[in-house]
């Protein structure tokens, strides 16, 4: 994910970010899920999960990652990691800010 595009992100529901703040690494798979972020295998045994934009993808190839998912994640990285999939949806036309709220149970 482009790290420039991520900071460009200007939330329209910013004041939502402090429901998001005490979530869990699987919270976060479980929303990529619903995204249609493919989550490498052995997701959240580790320190850290991928999301990639498609299952049949070189994960050598770092263009391919959209979201690494760390297993402590402090409120600041949460917002980070919730704009990282922001940017992903609007790179690629096929979610909106909203759709990521819902995918992380915030809206329904």
């Amino acid at each position: 994910m482009d790290a420039e595009l991520v900071s460009l992100i200007k939330l329209e529901r910013g004041h939502l970010t402090a429901q998001i703040k005490n979530l869990k690494q699987k919270d976060w798979v479980k929303a990529c899920k619903k995204l249609n972020i493919w989550i490498a295998d052995g997701g959240g045994k580790g320190s850290h999960v991928c999301g990639y934009k498609e299952e049949d993808c070189n994960r050598a190839n770092s263009d391919m990652l959209v979201i690494t998912i760390q297993k402590h994640l402090t409120p600041n990285v949460q917002t980070d990691k919730f704009k990282q999939l922001v940017a992903y949806g609007k790179e690629r036309d096929n979610y909106s800010e909203d759709d990521v709220w819902k995918a992380l149970g915030v809206l329904k």
